[in-house]
């Protein structure tokens, strides 16, 4: 009984029958579900959604249990259930239970979960080699799993909480590439601080998407000034390096003419020649690269500067070409001096010879190409650095001006120190320009202020020790009267420059005119003494004194070359085909004397006849560049950019007066002339009647234009008008001289650009019609006939300027530059960001992403390997 009693027993035990277990993953992870039979253990994401199914016998409970808490799962007849999320690692048992039995079977597993990594980014930066204020940005971003966001965050350093972002492109995997170019077109502030990084979100969304932050890079956006002073800081440096580099140019020059004297010497080339010519060849080919590097290097920092004058500069246009006209020189040397490698080994001595003879021309020419452009670059950032410093005395002077107007509070001693120490950080710039300036073959007329930058200092160490004893008053005066001297001598910076263009230009093209006539002269001198070469021979007593005239000719050419040579250092609009025109000739006038010294007639007359050829084509070339500066100074008539006080009461020196000045002078002149007349009576007669002895004093004087006699008259006759009563004329006549004065002075100023001036005839008709208003003011004073005429010629001025101004336009369509400055705002592609940090593909420089089980895994199989 009892042993049949067990066996009921023993059968009624709860017991496990089956087990199954499926893993639902979370969507992130990109896994279908997983149904896992037989056992409890198994590696999982985190947040994997476990479900638990236990078939049973004899079972009335089965729970799961852990070391804090037990689930009882749900009961479905002998099927057991359990749902649970699982985001940590869990040791749990399975035990089972009836009426009888408590926990009878035990069943220990284990959940090994797999925390979401965050996500990876590391960004690489590179600023732009020519424009400086880019960043190139190149950046890597990985995940275990996924990424759904990648966003550039950017903020002022100051202000962190005005942070602005904006997205990024991303793919959809677990590893991708990206490149940026900050700040691209995002709108920074001039002079604001700010700081940027990237940011990359993975696909985690059950714990809202983690995230991973770059380093913090930093980023100021420099204002135009900062950019300017730095473009110009840039330039200085290349030119210095350059300036070195030209001494290596002349040492090859030298080098190259020992090596032509040699082999005309030697009947044939030997060992130790062939020698010497590869190492020049080899130095030659150096020294090309490093003048094609600063020719390419100046001509980008030229194209970035960017004053903000931004109206068309000529002399930078003109620069632009020489660059351009010095880069296609600097190429054909290239190729020459790779013919002469190649042929170095076969080359025979005749064919040396004409090669050096062309290798040394070249050199000549990009020799003083390169002074030239070395000089012109340097007379233009010196006088672009003047007019910035104008600019900036004249900012200064408002600072200073300003702090007198703000509340006393604000204005401190602190606050007027600063003011200090910029105008010190001027006047040393102020310093560095004079030197630099001195540093010219022929330095600008830059003024020298040194007494009143004296005063300004003054001004403000006086205004600071006001404000330092609390005297604010006092302080005010010494900052207004600072401001002022600023003002003053930012404007005579400013004048200073733009009169010295204007007689720089006045200068070079009445040298220019002069150095044609010259030039034409040689030509027809050279032209008769060909013609008397080709009657005499070789025995002839003449021939002698002929060779000497060919040799006084040559000498008078070098004063022609040396004089085209100094002006090219002014003018960049005498280029490089100027240059090549001189070597040509120079050339041939040697050869010339050579081959008739030398009895060769035919070949020396043929020289002869190039030097003519080459003089006529240089005139052709030194006439188009006159005219071009003719018009580019008649079109600067009207911008009042003379020299001399220009639109002062009588005070200009009429040197730099231009058409519309002399219009809106007149238009004064008309002006005064009409207030006068109100004094004196709507009709006139009073003037009249009053000044009836005004020609009568003058005489036959009243023809004569000079104003001593004029203000004799004036004088004589205003004291008895004044005596019969008819009031204080003194002041009337004064005012009536200065009037006549002004007036004669406006008609020599006209005269003095009659020339400039295409319709002459009516320019002519206009100063008589001047005459003829003084002799009015002499004769009849302040009268309404000499207002009308004064306004009638008011209104030919006009019609002259309007004519000036159409001179030799066409009237077919032509095409017109745009000088509108536009910001470039395209980006690098990807592939060519990506040069500036030398990359690869991916998968040769990277590993790929893996996530914890793998990488688990990865590490279980290489230490059994290394085991």
């Amino acid at each position: 009984v009892n042993s049949k009693e067990y066996t009921l027993n023993v059968l009624k035990t709860p017991s496990l029958v089956g087990f199954k277990m499926r893993l639902d993953y979370p969507n992130y992870i990109g896994k279908k579900s997983q149904v896992i039979e037989s056992t409890g253990n198994a590696t999982i994401p985190q947040g994997t959604l476990v479900s638990w199914f236990v078939e049973t016998k004899n079972t009335n409970q089965v729970q799961l249990k852990t070391s804090e808490i037990a689930y009882n799962l749900q009961k479905d007849k002998e099927l057991f259930r359990l749902k649970k999320r699982i985001y940590k690692n869990l040791n749990y048992t399975l035990t089972t239970s009836n009426a009888k039995l408590k926990e009878y079977e035990n069943l220990s597993f284990t959940l090994s979960v797999i925390r979401d990594q965050y996500p990876e980014i590391n960004v690489a930066t590179q600023q732009d080699s020519v424009y400086y204020q880019k960043t190139y940005c190149l950046g890597t971003v990985s995940d275990d799993y996924g990424l759904t966001k990648l966003q550039l965050v950017y903020y002022p350093s100051s202000d962190e909480a005005r942070k602005k972002t904006v997205s990024l492109a991303l793919s959809a995997s677990n590893f991708d590439q990206f490149t940026y170019v900050f700040p691209g077109n995002l709108s920074l502030i001039s002079g604001v601080s700010y700081n940027y990084y990237f940011e990359v979100f993975d696909n985690d969304a059950l714990q809202n998407f983690k995230s991973s932050r770059s380093s913090l890079f930093s980023y100021r956006k420099q204002t135009q000034e900062e950019i300017e002073n730095e473009q110009l800081q840039k330039q200085a440096n290349t030119i210095k390096s350059l300036d070195r580099s030209m001494e290596n140019i002349k040492e090859q020059d030298q080098i190259l003419k020992e090596l032509s004297k040699a082999q005309k010497e030697s009947e044939e080339l030997n060992w130790n020649d062939k020698k010497k010519l590869e190492k020049f060849l080899m130095k030659q080919q150096e020294q090309e690269k490093i003048m094609k590097n600063f020719s390419k290097e100046l001509n980008k920092n030229l194209e970035n500067f960017q004053p903000k004058n931004r109206d068309n500069d000529p002399f930078k246009e003109q620069l632009r070409e020489r660059f351009q006209e010095n880069e296609k020189l600097l190429e054909k040397n290239e190729k020459l001096m790779e013919e002469l490698e190649k042929l170095q080994d076969k080359i025979q001595k005749e064919e040396l010879t004409e090669k050096l003879e062309q290798l040394s021309k070249q050199n000549k020419n990009l020799e003083k190409n390169l002074e030239q452009l070395l000089e012109l670059t340097k007379r233009y950032y010196v006088t672009k650095k003047a007019e910035k410093l104008a600019e900036e005395l004249n900012k200064l002077a408002e600072e200073q001006e300003k702090l007198t107007n703000v509340k006393d509070e604000k204005n401190t001693k602190e606050a007027q120190e600063r003011l200090n120490k910029k105008f010190k950080e001027y006047t040393e710039e102020k310093e560095i320009l004079e030197k630099e300036n001195n540093d010219l073959k022929d330095p600008l007329d830059i003024p020298n202020d040194q007494k009143e930058e004296e005063k300004v200092k003054e001004e403000q160490k006086e205004a600071t020790d006001n404000l330092k004893n609390d005297n604010k008053n006092a302080a005010k005066q010494n900052q207004k009267a600072a401001a002022k001297k600023m003002k003053q001598m930012g404007r005579n910076l400013q004048m200073q420059m733009q009169s010295g263009q204007m007689k720089t230009m006045d200068e070079d093209s009445e040298m220019l005119r002069q150095i044609l006539d010259n030039l034409v002269v040689f030509s027809f001198e050279q032209e008769a003494l060909m013609k008397d070469f080709k009657k005499i021979d070789y025995g002839n007593s003449l021939f002698g004194r002929k060779l000497i005239k060919q040799n006084e000719l040559k000498q008078n050419f070098e004063h022609i070359d040396d004089s085209l040579f100094s002006l090219s250092l002014r003018q960049p609009m005498m280029g490089a085909a100027i240059n090549s025109s001189l070597t040509r000739i120079n050339f041939n006038l040697d050869k010339s004397l050579e081959k008739l010294a030398e009895n060769e007639m035919e070949t020396g007359v043929s020289s002869q006849q190039y030097t003519i050829t080459g003089a006529n084509e240089l005139a052709v070339l030194l006439s188009d560049i006159l005219s071009n500066m003719q018009n580019q100074m008649s079109s600067s008539m009207g911008q009042g950019k003379g020299k001399g006080k220009g639109m002062g009461e009588g005070e200009g020196e009429g040197q730099g007066f231009q058409l519309p000045d002399i219009i809106k002078k007149q238009e004064s002149l008309t002006k005064k002339m009409q207030e006068g007349l109100e004094k004196e009576g709507s009709d006139g007669k009073n003037s009249k009647g009053k000044n009836q002895g005004e020609g009568q004093g003058e005489g036959q004087g009243g023809n004569d234009s000079s104003s001593e006699n004029s203000k004799k008259g004036t004088k004589e006759n205003s004291n008895p008008n004044k005596k019969e009563g008819y009031g204080n004329t003194e002041d009337i006549n004064g005012k009536l001289f200065e009037i006549y004065k002004q007036q004669l002075q406006l008609r020599e100023q006209l005269q003095n650009k009659i020339s400039q001036l295409g319709d002459k005839a009516n320019a002519g008709a206009l100063l008589r019609e001047m005459e003829k208003i003084e002799q009015q003011l002499l004769d009849k004073g302040f009268n309404q006939q000499t207002l009308e005429r004064m306004q009638n010629l008011k209104h030919e001025l006009l019609k002259l300027d309007k004519a000036t101004f159409e001179q030799g336009k066409e009237s077919k369509r032509e095409s017109r530059t745009n000088n509108q400055q536009f910001n470039n705002n395209l980006t690098l592609s990807p592939a060519e960001i990506k040069k500036y940090f030398n990359t690869t593909e991916i998968l040769n420089r990277e590993s790929l992403p893996l996530n914890l089980e793998y990488k688990q895994k990865v590490q279980e199989y290489f230490k059994n390997k290394n085991d």
